[in-house]
């Protein structure tokens, strides 16, 4: 157990602390000993120290089990890394013992630094991949902390992480640390559960034991009025949704068309209504309306998109926004609806105007509120360190080219990883050091998205400016908690008179207060439970949670199946691992899963599924899975013909032709779980029936003649099994294959001339070494 000592002294004292480097709290140390056993929620304000909790905790479990191992999770590498250099800066353990594991490390050399590590630092996405491949065992990790663990609900890696730790064994122990873990108390008790947790911890600023070291943040919010030239863009914009909203109206598919009472969450619930009226009618010109209320309402989404970026963003960003779809339009890449969207005469004027506003030097002006304090603040203050947030990359790219030959202010855009067309994302390799310039100085100004958001501590960082409000309690909590952290600082929430901002702002307020309320909820019934005053819910017998969730399949590890490694992002290969299937990740070039030699599989959303009808992905890719392999699966999951922007017809046709002209099998499975199940069960009856494992490139030749010449032609792109074995019939030998001419390979079934003159290139290529 961690040594608190006297009252009277300073510093935590314990075996792996350095000595004088943590300061005593007595919230800290009331949350570290009620955190002792159990898995617990750690509810705290940014600022206040939640690495000190997560260091004493972890330091506790690795003194009474010597031989066990810690993991650290965080959602980014930049908070990854800063957990790191804090744990090496107050720990007496060996740094060799403190490990950083990156998707850049190769697997065998995670596999390697295990055994020495003893407190891993990692994003969930490297131990999610490690876990499905079976690259290590976390049987003896005694603790795992889930930082900002809110993030913990849907399909979020933490949550597949939690269950697979809670089926390796009885003696492990949840950390989950947050500021804000939601609003309502479902999202609430879903973080609860998908962590295991037994116990909440929850401080807030109003708390006693906090409340000194609480720094004073100055709040204060902005109105900017918006100006004449912006209003008649926006008067034409609002005409025009105006008008598809009384055509639907008319055909009932909305209640009003005042656009003031039509929300965004409106339109996109609208597409599974239209949907419904589509699969229900018999009537011809009743079908033909919701096709056009189809268009109208993806049109609708893009004016109201458009309405938002004028308004909280301006008309640079809304200028972007025109570009990227004219350029679909030129690249014959828009669909019909964005095409007549373009060709409509408010649109057009719209974008004649907006360009002669920018030719004329006009900005939104929250720029020139953005410059203004920005400007006064670092005169205050040279060494002073700002955030500024928006929720668009295109934003960010503007504010910062806005103020690229400013002598006082020295911006640099902090974004994601992400390409998004000609726009670079910063590596987390380029965060890092961007971060690190930001504290020395020679960046005094970050202009971010949301993934400056989460967790940085910035000690220098006193000013943080919402260039737009997001209506999120959660984010909204991040964001201002940037700042404040050591010393005083500001807040200064820029909000466009009259516009939805003022509506974002309003709505965060409300699901904020919701939080609180939410939150002194839970503490009260904690308390109560520990006075022995426990509620009436604690009376109802709740059901025992079963860390496998009933997900293991017994034998389910007798059965491997090959994984494409791009495809870890969805839940399929998470509910296969937790069946207990043995998973092996490979970079495919054909299929996304295979279970044989002889079989490959393709899985598709449906959406994927109709989006790469359109772009023509889709029969390219069954193409090379049927030249692939002699045995081909679709898996279509989820039905495609609901919420989709192709006819009936359109969709009808692709399957006709997938099955009749390509010879490809189409099942189809209602949702993630049951696609899992189904290839489960493809492994066990293929692998069970053919009595051998499964074999492909990377595994061992078989050692007799006949299956290792097989093994060999196999080897070829685009020859499987039953092509190399017709070579052999055919032509007896691989000298014979290796010296025939391509005439005389295409009258081998199934070899075509693409196939064949692969075949001829290969057997006259040269060898290079070039090492």
């Amino acid at each position: 157990m961690v040594i608190i000592v006297a009252t009277n002294e300073e510093y935590i004292s314990h075996p792996l602390i350095k000595l004088n480097f943590v300061s005593r709290r007595e919230y800290q140390e009331s949350i570290f000993i009620n955190c002792l056993n159990c898995n617990c929620l750690v509810v705290i304000p940014t600022g206040l120290g939640k690495t000190i909790i997560a260091l004493m905790l972890a330091a506790h479990r690795l003194t009474e089990m010597s031989n066990s191992k810690v993991i650290f999770l965080a959602p980014t590498k930049p908070l990854v890394d800063q957990h790191y250099k804090s744990f090496l800066n107050l720990t007496l353990l060996s740094p060799d013992s403190l490990q950083v594991y990156t998707g850049a490390i190769l697997p065998e050399k995670r596999n390697s630094l295990w055994n020495q590590t003893k407190i891993a630092f990692m994003t969930p996405q490297v131990l999610q991949n490690d876990l499905i491949s079976g690259l290590y065992s976390i049987k003896d990790v005694s603790l795992i902390i889930f930082d900002e663990c809110h993030r913990a609900v849907g399909d979020y890696a933490y949550c597949f992480i939690a269950k697979k730790y809670k089926e390796s064994g009885n003696s492990h122990q949840i950390l989950g640390l947050t500021a804000s873990p939601g609003s309502t108390q479902e999202k609430i008790n879903e973080i609860k559960e998908n962590l295991f947790i037994d116990h909440v911890e929850i401080r807030t600023d109003k708390d006693l034991d906090v409340k000194p070291y609480i720094q004073k943040v100055d709040n204060q919010w902005i109105k900017i009025k918006l100006p004449k030239e912006f209003m008649e863009i926006k008067r034409f914009l609002e005409e025009r949704l105006r008008t598809i909203y009384k055509w639907l109206k008319e055909k009932e598919l909305i209640n009003s068309f005042d656009i003031n009472k039509i929300t965004r969450k409106d339109l996109l619930k609208l597409n599974n209504i239209i949907n419904r009226r589509i699969s229900a009618s018999r009537d011809d010109n009743e079908k033909f309306d919701m096709f056009n209320a189809k268009k109208l309402q993806a049109n609708a989404i893009r004016i109201s998109h458009m309405l938002e970026l004028l308004e909280t963003q301006g008309v640079h960003a809304l200028k972007d926004y025109m570009d990227k779809n004219e350029e679909k339009i030129r690249d014959n890449t828009a669909n019909k609806s964005l095409k007549e969207l373009f060709t409509d005469q408010e649109i057009k004027k719209v974008i004649k105007y907006t360009k002669e506003l920018i030719s004329e030097g006009m900005v939104h002006p929250k720029l020139e509120k953005l410059k203004e304090l920005l400007t006064s603040q670092i005169q205050d203050n040279n060494d002073s360190r700002i955030l500024v947030f928006s929720h668009f990359r295109d934003s960010v790219n503007n504010i910062v080219r806005y103020f690229e030959d400013d002598n006082i202010i020295r911006p640099h855009k902090f974004v994601g990883q992400a390409h998004k067309g000609a726009d670079k994302g910063l590596t987390q390799k380029a965060q890092i050091t961007l971060l690190e310039e930001f504290k020395e100085g020679i960046y005094n100004t970050l202009v971010g998205t949301s993934v400056a958001e989460e967790g940085l501590d910035i000690a220098e960082c006193d000013m943080v400016i919402f260039y737009d409000v997001v209506p999120s309690a959660i984010r909204s909590i991040q964001r201002r908690g940037r700042t404040g952290r050591k010393k005083e600082g500001k807040v200064y929430i820029l909000m466009a008179e009259g516009t939805r901002d003022e509506g974002y702002y309003w709505a965060e307020k409300v699901k904020e207060k919701n939080m609180r309320e939410n939150l002194k909820g839970i503490k009260n019934s904690e308390n109560e439970s520990k006075k022995g005053q426990a509620s009436l819910l604690n009376f109802i017998e709740k059901p025992q949670r079963d860390g496998n969730s009933n997900e293991k399949v017994e034998g389910a590890d007798q059965f491997k199946i090959v994984c494409d490694n791009r495809e870890t992002a969805s839940p399929v290969v998470r509910n296969l691992s937790l069946m207990g299937v043995d998973i092996k990740l490979e970079q495919l070039s054909v299929a996304d899963y295979v279970i044989s030699n002889r079989v490959g599989i393709e899985r598709k959303t449906s959406k994927d599924f109709t989006d790469s009808i359109k772009d023509g992905r889709l029969f390219k890719e069954l193409k090379s899975l049927t030249d692939t392999y002699e045995r081909s699966l679709l898996i279509l999951e989820e039905d495609p013909f609901i919420d989709s922007n192709l006819s009936e017809n359109a969709i009808y046709g692709a399957i006709s032709s997938i099955i009749l002209n390509l010879g490809v099998t189409i099942y189809k499975t209602k949702d993630a779980k049951e696609t899992a199940m189904f290839l489960y069960q493809l492994a066990r009856r293929e692998q069970s029936e053919r009595k051998s494992a499964l074999k492909l490139r990377f595994d061992k030749a078989p050692i007799e003649h006949s299956q290792l010449l097989e093994y060999i032609v196999a080897g070829i792109p685009g020859v499987n099994a039953l092509r190399a074995k017709n070579l052999l019939k055919e032509l007896k030998t691989l000298q014979n294959i290796f010296l025939a001419d391509i005439p005389d390979l295409t009258k081998v079934e199934n070899v075509g001339k693409k196939i064949a003159q692969e075949i001829y290139k290969i057997s006259r290529f040269r060898y290079k070494n070039d090492n």
